[in-house]
Protein backbone atom coordinates (compact mmCIF):
# COMPACT_ATOMS: atom_id res chain seq x y z
CA UNK A 1 0.00 0.00 0.00
CA UNK A 2 3.00 2.55 1.12
CA UNK A 3 4.72 1.65 -2.24
CA UNK A 4 1.17 2.42 -4.28
CA UNK A 5 0.78 5.83 -2.35
CA UNK A 6 4.75 6.85 -3.01
CA UNK A 7 3.74 6.17 -6.89
CA UNK A 8 0.72 7.89 -6.67
CA UNK A 9 2.62 11.03 -5.28
CA UNK A 10 5.51 10.90 -8.04
CA UNK A 11 2.68 10.21 -10.35
CA UNK A 12 0.71 13.55 -8.97
CA UNK A 13 4.29 15.55 -9.32
CA UNK A 14 4.00 14.34 -13.31
CA UNK A 15 0.48 15.43 -13.68
CA UNK A 16 1.13 18.83 -11.70
CA UNK A 17 4.70 19.47 -14.24
CA UNK A 18 2.49 19.38 -17.30
CA UNK A 19 -0.12 21.51 -15.51
CA UNK A 20 2.70 24.50 -14.63
CA UNK A 21 5.87 23.84 -16.59
CA UNK A 22 7.20 26.42 -17.40
CA UNK A 23 6.23 28.07 -20.99
CA UNK A 24 6.39 30.95 -22.87
CA UNK A 25 4.47 33.59 -21.68
CA UNK A 26 2.38 36.51 -23.83
CA UNK A 27 2.13 39.84 -20.91
CA UNK A 28 -0.16 42.34 -22.49
CA UNK A 29 -0.03 45.93 -20.74
CA UNK A 30 -1.28 49.09 -20.95
CA UNK A 31 1.20 51.87 -22.62
CA UNK A 32 0.86 55.66 -20.74
CA UNK A 33 -1.74 57.71 -23.02
CA UNK A 34 -0.10 59.82 -25.74
CA UNK A 35 -2.05 63.17 -26.52
CA UNK A 36 -1.35 64.47 -30.17
CA UNK A 37 -2.48 67.67 -31.23
CA UNK A 38 -3.57 67.92 -34.99
CA UNK A 39 -3.35 71.43 -36.54
CA UNK A 40 -5.81 71.97 -39.26
CA UNK A 41 -6.85 74.98 -41.58
CA UNK A 42 -8.41 77.94 -40.65
CA UNK A 43 -6.76 78.13 -37.50
CA UNK A 44 -8.61 75.12 -36.26
CA UNK A 45 -6.97 73.28 -33.30
CA UNK A 46 -7.62 69.57 -32.35
CA UNK A 47 -6.15 67.47 -29.83
CA UNK A 48 -6.45 63.88 -29.34
CA UNK A 49 -5.47 61.74 -26.78
CA UNK A 50 -4.44 57.73 -28.08
CA UNK A 51 -4.38 54.97 -25.24
CA UNK A 52 -1.68 52.54 -26.60
CA UNK A 53 -1.92 48.63 -26.00
CA UNK A 54 1.87 46.89 -25.95
CA UNK A 55 1.94 43.26 -25.90
CA UNK A 56 5.27 41.21 -24.94
CA UNK A 57 6.06 37.84 -25.73
CA UNK A 58 8.36 36.52 -22.56
CA UNK A 59 10.62 33.66 -23.34
CA UNK A 60 12.73 31.70 -21.05
CA UNK A 61 16.14 33.64 -20.50
CA UNK A 62 18.28 30.63 -19.42
CA UNK A 63 19.84 29.81 -22.81
CA UNK A 64 22.15 28.96 -23.79
CA UNK A 65 22.74 26.85 -21.19
CA UNK A 66 25.86 25.17 -20.31
CA UNK A 67 26.15 22.25 -18.28
CA UNK A 68 29.15 19.44 -16.92
CA UNK A 69 28.41 16.23 -17.66
CA UNK A 70 29.85 13.03 -16.03
CA UNK A 71 31.98 12.35 -18.11
CA UNK A 72 33.30 15.74 -17.46
CA UNK A 73 32.80 17.47 -20.77
CA UNK A 74 30.99 21.16 -20.98
CA UNK A 75 27.93 20.84 -22.94
CA UNK A 76 25.52 24.03 -24.30
CA UNK A 77 22.28 23.65 -24.85
CA UNK A 78 21.58 26.80 -26.87
CA UNK A 79 17.45 26.43 -26.62
CA UNK A 80 15.27 24.61 -24.95
CA UNK A 81 14.86 21.32 -26.06
CA UNK A 82 11.71 20.05 -28.39
CA UNK A 83 12.99 16.58 -29.68
CA UNK A 84 15.28 14.25 -27.31
CA UNK A 85 16.33 10.66 -27.67
CA UNK A 86 16.65 8.98 -24.17
CA UNK A 87 19.60 6.22 -24.58
CA UNK A 88 18.79 4.58 -21.36
CA UNK A 89 15.74 4.05 -19.36
CA UNK A 90 16.43 5.47 -15.86
CA UNK A 91 17.16 9.17 -18.29
CA UNK A 92 13.47 8.51 -19.67
CA UNK A 93 12.14 7.80 -16.37
CA UNK A 94 13.59 10.51 -14.63
CA UNK A 95 12.08 13.16 -17.72
CA UNK A 96 8.77 11.89 -17.22
CA UNK A 97 8.64 12.44 -13.31
CA UNK A 98 9.92 15.72 -14.29
CA UNK A 99 7.10 15.96 -16.94
CA UNK A 100 9.41 16.60 -19.87
CA UNK A 101 8.42 13.00 -21.27
CA UNK A 102 6.37 15.17 -23.98
CA UNK A 103 9.80 15.99 -25.27
CA UNK A 104 11.05 12.49 -25.68
CA UNK A 105 10.91 10.75 -29.61
CA UNK A 106 13.30 8.09 -29.01
CA UNK A 107 13.56 5.69 -26.23
CA UNK A 108 15.43 2.01 -26.18
CA UNK A 109 13.71 -1.13 -26.35
CA UNK A 110 14.02 -1.92 -22.21
CA UNK A 111 11.88 1.37 -21.66
CA UNK A 112 9.32 -0.15 -19.81
CA UNK A 113 7.83 2.99 -17.38
CA UNK A 114 6.15 4.40 -17.53
CA UNK A 115 3.65 2.19 -18.77
CA UNK A 116 2.92 2.20 -22.76
CA UNK A 117 6.13 4.48 -22.76
CA UNK A 118 6.98 3.06 -25.80
CA UNK A 119 3.84 4.37 -27.72
CA UNK A 120 4.10 7.15 -30.26
CA UNK A 121 7.60 6.97 -30.00
CA UNK A 122 10.63 5.04 -31.94
CA UNK A 123 12.73 2.36 -30.42
CA UNK A 124 16.24 3.45 -31.23
CA UNK A 125 17.76 0.15 -30.18
CA UNK A 126 19.04 -1.57 -26.73
CA UNK A 127 20.74 0.24 -24.42
CA UNK A 128 24.01 -0.92 -25.15
CA UNK A 129 23.81 -0.87 -28.88
CA UNK A 130 21.70 1.87 -29.95
CA UNK A 131 21.30 2.28 -33.90
CA UNK A 132 22.82 5.63 -35.02
CA UNK A 133 20.98 5.88 -38.21
CA UNK A 134 16.98 5.61 -35.98
CA UNK A 135 18.64 8.21 -34.03
CA UNK A 136 19.58 10.68 -36.98
CA UNK A 137 16.38 10.35 -38.66
CA UNK A 138 14.38 11.61 -35.54
CA UNK A 139 16.16 15.17 -36.01
CA UNK A 140 16.75 15.20 -32.23
CA UNK A 141 18.10 18.47 -30.65
CA UNK A 142 19.21 16.56 -27.41
CA UNK A 143 20.52 13.11 -26.80
CA UNK A 144 21.00 11.36 -23.30
CA UNK A 145 23.01 8.98 -22.33
CA UNK A 146 25.34 6.96 -19.71
CA UNK A 147 28.76 6.00 -19.76
CA UNK A 148 27.61 2.86 -21.69
CA UNK A 149 27.36 5.58 -24.56
CA UNK A 150 30.71 6.78 -24.74
CA UNK A 151 32.29 4.63 -27.32
CA UNK A 152 29.50 6.05 -29.63
CA UNK A 153 30.35 9.94 -28.97
CA UNK A 154 31.79 10.87 -31.92
CA UNK A 155 29.22 9.65 -33.91
CA UNK A 156 26.04 11.00 -31.65
CA UNK A 157 27.72 14.60 -31.17
CA UNK A 158 27.25 14.50 -35.32
CA UNK A 159 23.87 13.65 -34.58
CA UNK A 160 23.15 16.52 -31.75
CA UNK A 161 24.17 18.02 -28.98
CA UNK A 162 24.89 14.98 -26.23
CA UNK A 163 24.72 14.73 -22.48
CA UNK A 164 25.97 11.61 -20.39
CA UNK A 165 24.30 10.88 -17.34
CA UNK A 166 26.12 8.61 -14.95
CA UNK A 167 25.15 8.98 -11.27
CA UNK A 168 27.15 6.49 -8.81
CA UNK A 169 24.93 7.45 -5.66
CA UNK A 170 22.11 9.16 -3.96
CA UNK A 171 23.61 12.39 -4.25
CA UNK A 172 24.47 12.36 -7.51
CA UNK A 173 21.06 11.12 -9.11
CA UNK A 174 19.67 14.54 -6.97
CA UNK A 175 22.61 16.48 -8.53
CA UNK A 176 20.84 15.04 -11.89
CA UNK A 177 17.41 15.34 -11.70
CA UNK A 178 17.64 19.19 -10.99
CA UNK A 179 20.37 19.67 -14.02
CA UNK A 180 18.09 17.85 -16.64
CA UNK A 181 15.16 20.04 -15.01
CA UNK A 182 16.85 23.00 -16.05
CA UNK A 183 18.39 21.27 -19.43
CA UNK A 184 14.76 21.09 -20.49
CA UNK A 185 12.94 24.04 -18.70
CA UNK A 186 11.12 22.05 -15.62
CA UNK A 187 13.57 23.12 -13.14
CA UNK A 188 11.17 23.75 -10.57
CA UNK A 189 9.15 20.17 -11.66
CA UNK A 190 12.56 18.93 -10.98
CA UNK A 191 13.35 20.54 -7.47
CA UNK A 192 9.71 19.04 -6.34
CA UNK A 193 10.58 15.15 -6.53
CA UNK A 194 14.31 15.79 -5.39
CA UNK A 195 12.46 17.40 -2.48
CA UNK A 196 9.74 14.46 -2.02
CA UNK A 197 12.94 11.25 -2.71
CA UNK A 198 14.84 13.16 0.51
CA UNK A 199 11.88 13.04 1.84
CA UNK A 200 10.91 9.30 1.69
CA UNK A 201 14.88 8.90 2.59
CA UNK A 202 14.82 10.98 5.70
CA UNK A 203 11.85 8.95 6.69
CA UNK A 204 14.14 5.49 6.53
CA UNK A 205 16.99 7.17 8.08
CA UNK A 206 15.04 8.02 11.12
CA UNK A 207 13.40 4.75 11.81
CA UNK A 208 16.87 3.28 11.37
CA UNK A 209 18.72 5.40 13.33
CA UNK A 210 19.04 3.47 16.72
CA UNK A 211 19.17 -0.32 14.72
CA UNK A 212 22.12 -2.43 15.01
CA UNK A 213 23.60 -2.27 11.31
CA UNK A 214 23.15 -6.30 10.11
CA UNK A 215 25.82 -7.34 7.29
CA UNK A 216 24.38 -7.66 3.51
CA UNK A 217 25.23 -9.49 0.94
CA UNK A 218 23.38 -8.36 -2.79
CA UNK A 219 23.34 -10.61 -5.62
CA UNK A 220 22.68 -8.85 -8.89
CA UNK A 221 23.78 -11.90 -11.48
CA UNK A 222 24.98 -15.35 -10.86
CA UNK A 223 27.07 -15.44 -13.91
CA UNK A 224 30.88 -16.44 -13.97
CA UNK A 225 30.56 -15.61 -10.35
CA UNK A 226 28.58 -13.37 -7.63
CA UNK A 227 27.88 -10.33 -9.27
CA UNK A 228 27.46 -7.48 -6.29
CA UNK A 229 27.66 -3.79 -6.27
CA UNK A 230 30.88 -2.44 -3.86
CA UNK A 231 31.62 1.04 -3.13
CA UNK A 232 30.82 3.80 -5.76
CA UNK A 233 27.58 2.44 -6.62
CA UNK A 234 23.78 3.48 -5.56
CA UNK A 235 23.11 -0.12 -4.24
CA UNK A 236 26.30 0.26 -2.09
CA UNK A 237 24.40 3.94 -0.88
CA UNK A 238 21.01 2.51 -0.61
CA UNK A 239 22.31 -0.51 2.01
CA UNK A 240 23.94 2.45 3.94
CA UNK A 241 20.77 4.42 3.75
CA UNK A 242 18.61 1.71 4.92
CA UNK A 243 20.31 0.68 8.34
CA UNK A 244 22.80 -1.95 6.58
CA UNK A 245 26.30 -2.60 6.13
CA UNK A 246 27.65 -3.82 2.83
CA UNK A 247 29.86 -6.68 3.15
CA UNK A 248 31.88 -5.59 0.03
CA UNK A 249 31.84 -1.72 0.44
CA UNK A 250 35.82 -2.32 -0.28
CA UNK A 251 35.52 -3.33 -3.49
CA UNK A 252 34.88 -0.55 -6.15
CA UNK A 253 32.30 -0.58 -8.06
CA UNK A 254 30.62 -4.13 -9.72
CA UNK A 255 32.78 -7.18 -9.41
CA UNK A 256 31.96 -10.79 -9.64
CA UNK A 257 33.42 -12.39 -5.75
CA UNK A 258 33.82 -15.91 -4.88
CA UNK A 259 31.57 -18.19 -3.06
CA UNK A 260 34.18 -18.76 -0.11
CA UNK A 261 34.68 -14.61 -0.38
CA UNK A 262 31.02 -14.24 0.60
CA UNK A 263 31.06 -16.83 3.56
CA UNK A 264 34.04 -15.57 4.92
CA UNK A 265 32.52 -11.99 5.52
CA UNK A 266 29.33 -14.17 6.31
CA UNK A 267 26.55 -12.14 5.44
CA UNK A 268 23.40 -11.47 7.90
CA UNK A 269 21.11 -10.83 5.45
CA UNK A 270 21.21 -11.42 1.57
CA UNK A 271 18.92 -9.73 -1.02
CA UNK A 272 18.87 -11.43 -4.52
CA UNK A 273 17.61 -9.54 -7.58
CA UNK A 274 14.78 -10.61 -8.98
CA UNK A 275 16.41 -11.17 -12.55
CA UNK A 276 19.93 -12.77 -10.97
CA UNK A 277 19.50 -16.24 -12.44
CA UNK A 278 19.22 -17.97 -9.33
CA UNK A 279 16.51 -18.63 -6.51
CA UNK A 280 17.33 -19.01 -3.03
CA UNK A 281 16.98 -23.30 -2.75
CA UNK A 282 19.10 -22.77 -5.63
CA UNK A 283 21.87 -21.52 -3.48
CA UNK A 284 21.11 -24.50 -0.93
CA UNK A 285 23.63 -26.48 -2.16
CA UNK A 286 26.63 -23.91 -2.58
CA UNK A 287 28.77 -22.99 0.43
CA UNK A 288 26.26 -19.79 0.84
CA UNK A 289 24.01 -21.93 2.79
CA UNK A 290 26.42 -21.94 5.92
CA UNK A 291 25.86 -18.16 5.91
CA UNK A 292 23.74 -16.56 8.69
CA UNK A 293 21.37 -15.14 6.31
CA UNK A 294 20.50 -18.57 5.57
CA UNK A 295 20.66 -20.39 9.08
CA UNK A 296 17.93 -17.66 9.93
CA UNK A 297 15.98 -17.11 7.31
CA UNK A 298 17.38 -13.79 5.82
CA UNK A 299 17.26 -14.54 2.25
CA UNK A 300 14.75 -12.54 -0.26
CA UNK A 301 14.40 -11.53 -3.57
CA UNK A 302 13.96 -8.15 -4.83
CA UNK A 303 9.96 -7.65 -6.05
CA UNK A 304 11.53 -5.52 -9.17
CA UNK A 305 15.00 -4.82 -10.40
CA UNK A 306 14.49 -1.79 -11.64
CA UNK A 307 14.18 -0.66 -8.50
CA UNK A 308 17.82 -0.82 -7.66
CA UNK A 309 19.01 -0.68 -11.02
CA UNK A 310 18.19 2.62 -12.36
CA UNK A 311 19.42 5.93 -11.49
CA UNK A 312 15.96 7.54 -11.14
CA UNK A 313 13.59 8.59 -8.72
CA UNK A 314 11.84 5.50 -8.67
CA UNK A 315 15.56 4.24 -6.33
CA UNK A 316 13.66 5.09 -2.95
CA UNK A 317 11.13 2.46 -3.86
CA UNK A 318 13.52 0.40 -4.11
CA UNK A 319 15.11 1.83 -0.91
CA UNK A 320 12.20 1.01 1.50
CA UNK A 321 12.24 -2.77 0.15
CA UNK A 322 15.75 -2.92 0.99
CA UNK A 323 14.97 -1.22 4.50
CA UNK A 324 11.80 -3.95 5.00
CA UNK A 325 14.97 -6.72 4.41
CA UNK A 326 17.50 -4.89 6.82
CA UNK A 327 15.06 -4.30 9.52
CA UNK A 328 11.54 -5.96 9.35
CA UNK A 329 11.07 -5.19 13.31
CA UNK A 330 11.20 -1.60 12.65
CA UNK A 331 8.71 -1.02 9.43
CA UNK A 332 6.51 -4.01 11.25
CA UNK A 333 7.62 -6.24 7.83
CA UNK A 334 6.50 -10.13 7.88
CA UNK A 335 8.77 -12.56 5.09
CA UNK A 336 8.42 -15.55 4.61
CA UNK A 337 11.62 -17.81 5.96
CA UNK A 338 13.90 -18.70 3.19
CA UNK A 339 15.77 -21.38 5.28
CA UNK A 340 17.44 -24.08 2.82
CA UNK A 341 15.14 -26.52 4.84
CA UNK A 342 12.05 -24.56 3.84
CA UNK A 343 13.48 -23.75 0.28
CA UNK A 344 13.74 -27.40 -0.31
Amino acid sequence: MKKALVMLFLALIVFMSGCIGTQTTTLTTTAPAKTVTITETQEKTTTITVTQTVTTTMVPTHYPLTIVDSAGRKVTIEKEPRRIVSLAPSITETLYFIGALDKVVGVTKFDDFPPGVQKGRTVIGGFSDPNLEVIASLKPDLIIGTSMHLKYLDKLQGIAPVIIVDPRDINEIYKWIITLGKVVNREEEAKGVVNYMKAIIEDVEAKVANSPRPKVFVLLSYWNGYWTAGRGTFIDSLISIAGGENIFHDVEGWKAVSAEEIVARNPDVIIISYHAGVKPGDLCDTPLAKTNAFKNGRVYVISDDNLISRAGPRIVLGLEEIAYFIHPEVFNYAYQPRTCTVSS
